[in-house]
């Protein structure tokens, strides 16, 4: 079986069993085991698995291999319905930014979430961006000179 065959069935577990075995560790490591040719078939599962299985991915993949995750952020990009992983997974980038097409994409990515989701979503927003590096081209980007004149 598959890397990501075997992912895919840990991550759909019930919560009961997911949580009673503690399998955040199986899984984190199975993550570390993707390589970047498995990313297009995560991606398609991506799209048809529910909330719960996709938080459970991002939650698990603090040993993501750094191929494998600017690979996976950009397909997520392009996926129009894409409501979690991106911020998330930012999260797991260096902390210090590129001058990539990716963190182009990601900064226009975070602009536009900016614009469209509201107050409520700026914290989740302002984080991800710092902790990847983009906290300061996001500000230039929305015309700010401090996160306190964006409200936080």
């Amino acid at each position: 079986m598959s890397v990501w065959h075997e992912l895919d069935e840990l991550l759909g577990l019930d919560d009961d069993e997911y949580d009673r075995l503690d399998l955040f560790q199986e899984a984190d490591e199975l993550i570390g085991q993707l390589r970047t040719a498995d990313v297009p078939a995560l991606l398609a599962l991506w799209q048809t698995r529910s909330l719960c299985w996709q938080q459970r991915f991002t939650q698990a993949s603090t040993n993501i291999d750094g191929a494998v995750l600017r690979a996976l952020l950009a397909g997520l990009l392009q996926i129009r319905e894409t409501t979690h992983g991106v911020f998330e997974l930012m999260s797991r980038l260096p902390a210090t930014a590129d001058h990539s097409p990716l963190s182009d994409a990601l900064l226009a990515y975070a602009e536009q979430a900016w614009h469209a989701q509201g107050p409520a979503s700026h914290r989740q927003i302002q984080i991800s961006c710092w902790s990847c590096g983009l906290s300061g081209r996001l500000l230039k980007r929305l015309g700010l000179s401090s996160w306190k004149d964006a409200g936080l």
